[in-house]
């Protein structure tokens, strides 16, 4: 059996939508009888730092470093504050002996990452889910632009360069990859899953984990419930609620957190058919993305092709429909397309949106998951996850 050595940027402390997912892939490589020590953050959030399953595991160990709230730093210090860490991890995994191979989390800093972990002499595996720096300059995030972009592309891709295997989320992103001169031959994808795989039914939905809309049965719900940051382009739908604003038949529901909030509450304001919620806890998820008639994944412009949602999963998952607002050129439109539950619109136009819920709202009908897809977001990825650990 292998000793695996898993680096994560995050602390299960703050949750987040990878936790589950680095959770499956831990709980797969136990499962196999691996031996894996773990190193992740604690920035004082409320839940516990390492799930309490995993506390006295047969060969399981972890080290959790303290890191302040990234929240209370400006992307510089940011970025400094990520190369401390990953000489703090250095400082602990060099102590430990020898590994036969590290799965290194997606990061901002992997060049700093790749060249400590390259003194281990094993296999490094490292997880891409967004790409840095082309999703910061895509929605605008990166300062100045002109003269960051090239230097922080350049130590990414020395990090690539570093990496015995790449594993990234989606066909769009490893293409990407190689565009930006990866070698494709080190490029695998396996796009994230749910927190299952059954179908979800909100009748099937145990009452605890439930989160009533309280809306009227009348109503035709269109639901966003995610992050509301800059590239999820949460605006588009606003701008549709806009245009539908005199139909009382049609509720918008923006659910969520995160640094476009406070303008896309400016944006809905005086709209009576928009409702925006805090982020609710994620037991709530399933249950909320049931009750929409309509679900919407929408992103900036290009960007499909440096990330795909975490909940993409689980809104498959549901017994309704759900509409993709991305760029129509991308592998995952052609892949979904023939899925009649998969609707696209190009996120360029405003007003294609409110006809697909139109016709959404005339046809109102329920939904399955093909089978074919469903192997492609699949839970059994996480133990993909550990084979090529294995390599």
């Amino acid at each position: 059996m292998a000793r695996l050595l898993f680096v994560l940027d995050i602390g299960f402390d703050r949750g987040g939508p990878s936790v589950h997912l680095l959770q499956d892939v831990i709980r797969a490589g136990l499962k196999n009888g691996h031996e894996i020590e773990v190193i992740l953050k604690n920035t004082g959030g409320p839940e516990p730092e390492m799930p309490n399953e995993f506390i006295g595991c047969k060969g399981f160990s972890y080290t959790a470093i303290k890191e302040d709230d990234e929240k209370k730093h400006g992307f510089a210090g940011r970025y400094i504050n990520e190369i401390k860490y990953a000489n703090k991890c250095a400082k602990v995994f060099t102590k430990r002996g020898k590994y036969d191979a590290v799965f290194l989390q997606s990061n901002t800093t992997t060049y700093f990452y790749m060249r400590l972990l390259r003194k281990l002499n094993c296999r490094i595996v490292y997880n891409v889910q967004d790409i840095f720096p082309y999703n910061l300059k895509l929605s605008g995030q990166l300062p100045l632009e002109k003269i960051t972009f090239p230097v922080f592309r350049k130590l990414q891709h020395m990090g690539y360069e570093m990496a015995d295997e790449i594993i990234t989320i989606s066909e769009d992103m490893k293409r990407t990859l190689t565009e930006d001169g990866v070698a494709e031959s080190k490029i695998k994808v396996i796009y994230n899953w749910s927190y299952a795989d059954t179908p979800i039914r909100l009748d099937d939905i145990a009452p605890e984990n439930r989160f009533d809309l309280g809306s009227s049965p009348e109503v035709f719900n269109v639901v966003y419930a995610g992050n509301i940051g800059r590239m999820q382009n949460v605006e588009y739908i606003v701008k549709t609620a806009l245009k539908m604003h005199d139909d009382p038949s049609v509720h918008f529901w923006i659910i969520g957190d995160g640094a476009n909030k406070q303008n896309v509450e400016k944006m809905a304001k005086d709209a009576e058919n928009v409702t925006i919620l805090p982020m609710q806890p994620s037991k709530y998820a399933e249950s909320i993305y049931a009750q929409a008639d309509l679900n919407v994944i929408p992103l900036m412009p290009g960007g499909i092709k440096t990330a795909l949602p975490s909940k993409t999963a689980t809104v498959l998952r549901v017994d309704r429909p759900v509409v993709f607002c991305i760029d129509k050129e991308s592998h995952l439109s052609e892949l979904l397309e023939s899925d009649k539950k998969a609707l696209f619109v190009d996120v360029n136009d405003i007003d294609s949106l409110s006809r697909v819920i139109r016709s959404q709202q005339a046809l109102a009908e329920k939904t399955e998951m093909k089978g074919e897809i469903s192997s492609l977001f699949s839970k059994d990825n996480a133990k993909t996850y550990i084979d090529s650990l294995i390599g």
